[in-house]
């Protein structure tokens, strides 16, 4: 079965792309999810099969426990969950049994696909559940680019011309229309963030670095006098290659060559895996930032 796209579902389907990112940068299967109810997303995951020692915990499933938790139920009718990919079984499963409302996928799954590829759980007359409407294919080129990236990586295919990439230290006054295109097509169009309030005051003061292709601009990140990370931005084509961990190598370095002793940054919780493999330890509580849980974090040198 099958619905009209609703006017939101591309803007929230690129957040549950950019979950899908995080878990690639992580070496995890590219796959993420968001609960979006009344307009508001309240759970992200993204695939932690490998971080959690769990094979239950793909990114649907991920994101209906933080959702459980959060509203203290364990069902939520009338959600709407986004998923990069079609749900397998497993979390079909698992979104009847919380009574989501609807469905809403990215790229099918021809060997695992719960929604139509290989059974369609959510058709099934014998259930006695069924979300209210699915919808698939929903930026589902974007989302088989990346499972198609990362698999390939993992199999050393085309590693003949798998892009290098070379990390240079950039400057403000020098370098600023590349560091602000970057920033502007990740954060501003991708992420929504108000394009007013994505440059600011520290930029000029801040130590740059961008990674390199081929004569392309491919990611970028800065590091502020006091030590703290951040504005890590990696452009779409060139996620899931390590562009990311290349650039926090690099800034983390020049920290150290100018005498820092400690980095900080500002993680949000599904990438804490990320920045932990870089010597990075979380403190403090939760909090939110532009509706997204973040935690700090910290690495001493």
């Amino acid at each position: 079965m099958s619905e009209t796209l609703a006017a939101d579902d591309e803007r929230f389907m690129r957040e549950a792309l950019q979950l899908a990112d995080d878990a690639a940068a992580v070496g995890e299967v590219p796959i993420g999810a968001v609960v979006v109810v009344a307009g508001q997303i309240i759970g992200r995951g993204m695939n932690r099969v490998i971080r959690d020692g769990d094979t239950t915990a793909h990114a649907e499933v991920v994101a209906l426990r933080e959702t459980f938790r959060l509203i203290n139920n364990y069902r939520v009718p009338g959600a709407t969950v986004y998923t990069t990919v079609e749900p397998c079984a497993m979390c079909a499963g698992a979104l009847i049994h919380a009574r989501v409302g609807r469905v809403v996928w990215g790229a099918a799954d021809p060997k695992f696909g719960a929604a139509g590829s290989v059974v369609d759980l959510f058709a099934e007359p014998r259930l006695n559940h069924h979300a209210r409407s699915i919808v698939g294919g929903v930026c589902a080129a974007e989302s088989a680019q990346r499972l198609k990236n990362f698999f390939a990586s993992k199999r050393g295919v085309g590693t003949s011309v798998k892009p290098e990439f070379n990390v240079k230290t950039a400057t403000w006054p020098d370098d600023q229309a590349t560091l602000k295109a970057i920033r502007f097509e990740v954060f501003v169009v991708e992420q929504k963030v108000p394009a007013e309030e994505e440059i600011d005051a520290h930029d000029p003061v801040s130590l740059h670095a961008i990674a390199w292709t081929d004569g392309k601009a491919a990611g970028c990140g800065r590091l502020l006098p006091d030590g703290h990370i951040g504005r890590m931005a990696v452009r779409q084509p060139y996620r899931g290659l390590g562009v990311g961990a290349l650039i926090l190598q690099h800034l983390i370095e020049r920290a150290r060559q100018r005498g820092d002793h400690e980095v900080v940054l500002s993680a949000q919780t599904h990438a804490m895996g990320f920045y932990e493999k870089f010597g990075f330890v979380a403190e403090g509580g939760e909090y939110l930032d532009c509706n997204i849980p973040h935690r700090d974090m910290r690495s001493i040198f």
